[in-house]
Parts: structure tokens; C-alpha cells; sequence
């Protein structure tokens, strides 16, 4: 299982979408002070946008389904589908951390800007998911040409 190279890509995935909650996506600018804003629920004071629930339900579904893919081994091809969905839910993470707000205005917020740290994060996502992919695919070609073989 972590001898194979897609495994170490779909890993990859799971710590990128574990480092996401790490990583502020916005920044809420109060007139004395700023609240980093990550992809986890925001603190009373503030309201989390529709947008902002999405993009944390989309994270951690992209969380589960990168690690149930790593032990799916067995069902390549399945497996390779899952890492399209999994590309998939990927895009909607960048373009829901780009272009959606996080938070509804109010209470004293002045402005609230976008950090594009995530969106770099969601950008070696899909080219590690797309990498697992192509692996897959090629393991699926080589045991389909091994048993040509026989």
C-alpha cells in the first residue's frame, strides 16, 4: 500500500486538506484589530457566510474520500474514479476559497480580505490527485498486461 507512488500523492492530499485548517483564508479587519478566518466555524461574534459552510463541508469530504481511496487498493478502478471526484471537489475548494466571502458584514467589520495561501494549497492538490490518477491508471495497465501475458 505505501510502496506504491499514488499512495504518497493521495497522502499528500490528506495532510493538504488537513493543512487547510490550519491556514487563514481571510482576514477580518476591525477598527482596532484583525480575526484570521480558517475553514472551520467562525466564533460568536461574527457570521459565517452560506459560502463558508460549503467550503468547510467540501474540505472535509475531500479529507475522507482522499484517505478511503488510499485503502480502496485493490479496486483500481474505483479508485481512479475517486481520485477524479476527489479532483473535483478540489476546483470547488479553490474557486469557493477565491471567489465566495467568508463572512457576512457587520458588527464592526471595516473589510475583509482574501488570503490566496489556500488557493496555492488547493492548486498542488489537484496536480497531486491528478498524479495519483495517472498512476493508478498506469498499475491498472500493467496488470492488465501481465495477465495478457498468462
Amino acid at each position: 500500500m505505501i510502496q506504491r507512488k499514488q499512495t504518497l500523492f493521495l497522502l499528500e492530499l490528506v495532510f493538504l486538506g488537513i493543512a487547510l485548517l490550519f491556514v487563514p483564508n481571510s482576514v477580518i479587519l476591525l477598527k482596532e484589530s484583525s480575526v484570521n478566518v480558517y475553514l472551520l466555524p467562525l466564533k460568536t461574534p461574527f457570521a459565517s457566510a452560506p459560502c463558508h459552510y460549503a467550503a468547510i463541508l467540501v474540505n472535509f469530504l475531500g479529507l475522507a474520500l482522499s484517505l478511503t481511496t488510499i485503502f480502496l487498493y485493490k479496486r483500481r478502478t474505483l479508485q481512479m474514479k475517486l481520485c477524479y471526484v476527489s479532483l473535483i471537489l478540489w476546483c470547488l475548494l479553490i474557486s469557493l476559497m477565491a471567489f465566495c466571502p467568508f463572512v457576512t458584514m457587520g458588527n464592526g467589520i471595516v473589510e475583509v480580505q482574501t488570503n490566496y495561501s489556500g488557493v496555492i494549497i488547493g492548486l498542488f492538490a489537484v496536480v497531486a490527485a491528478l498524479l495519483a490518477a495517472r498512476f493508478i491508471n498506469k498499475d491498472r495497465e500493467l496488470l492488465k498486461s501481465a495477465d495478457r501475458i498468462r
